[in-house]
């Protein structure tokens, strides 16, 4: 057991697709810190990007100057994202079952919660060391 303490970076960015490439530059910059491997930052990315891009297309239209919320969490070897929006409609949008498919492959975990609090995707990717040795 991993007597590491969990770090936690939050991000809040604007509800508007412009902004997904500032989540991936994010991830990226994020796993990499972490050590992982190149082939799985940008499976990391990808489902980021994906995950933001699901997010965009359930937000509710009528609510303007809203943002949405990804809580980057490190612990024990796991890198657990969360991507969080408040206003969000239940209608179905285009492409939302591939994006869904593109992140459980890409990742770990996946999970999709919707309450009156709103829309949260949580999902994880397990750091697995190359590095063999002492």
């Amino acid at each position: 057991m991993s007597n590491k303490k969990s770090e936690q970076i939050k991000l809040t960015l604007p509800v508007n697709a412009a902004y997904v490439s500032a989540a991936r530059l994010t991830t990226s910059s994020i796993a990499n810190r972490l050590g992982f491997e190149i082939d799985e930052i940008e499976d990391i990315k990808t489902a980021v990007s994906e995950a933001c891009t699901y997010v965009i297309k359930k937000h509710n239209s009528s609510e303007t100057n809203d943002s949405f919320k990804i809580c980057f969490d490190f612990l024990d070897n796991i890198l657990n994202i969360s991507i969080s929006l408040k206003n969000f409609s239940e209608k179905e949008s285009e492409n939302e079952e591939m994006s869904l498919l593109v992140i459980k492959a890409l990742m770990n975990t996946l999970e999709i919660k919707t309450s009156e609090e709103g829309l949260n995707i949580q999902m994880s990717k397990k750091h697995v060391s190359t590095f063999f040795g002492v």
